[in-house]
């Protein structure tokens, strides 16, 4: 399994085939940070430190500020409409894509820290 696609199945970053999350729709808003305490394949423990998912918030910044560059972008450029309503179709869409970016946001995290471990557990 390829990394991006690891990171965007929620997948274990040691082996690539645990479950990050206990449930992986991130629109069932009460279970939406939820993780497993460890990997049930390799082990890992997926809370490296006490805090360490806080770093995450910078990459869901991140990754909303680049949404609404894009959306911003291809709607002034090559639609009609008018700068002040894009910015409300902007934040319906921030609105829309939080529960998505914060899991992401997570994954991509604890990717960036734990190396893949292409051993066989």
């Amino acid at each position: 399994m390829t990394l991006l696609r690891s990171i965007f199945q929620f997948k274990c970053p040691n082996c690539r085939e645990g479950s990050l999350f206990v449930n992986s729709n991130p629109y069932k808003l009460r279970e939406l940070n939820k993780m497993h305490e460890r990997c049930s394949k390799c082990n890992l423990k997926f809370s490296l430190e006490p805090g360490f998912y806080q770093g995450a918030a910078y990459v869901s910044y991140a990754l909303q500020v680049l949404n609404s560059l894009i959306i911003f972008n291809l709607l002034f450029w090559f639609t009609t409409i008018y700068w002040k309503d894009i910015i409300y179709i902007i934040l319906v869409f921030i609105i829309i894509l939080t529960p998505y970016i914060v899991v992401v946001s997570r994954s991509v995290w604890i990717h960036m820290f734990v190396k893949h471990n292409s051993k066989k557990f």
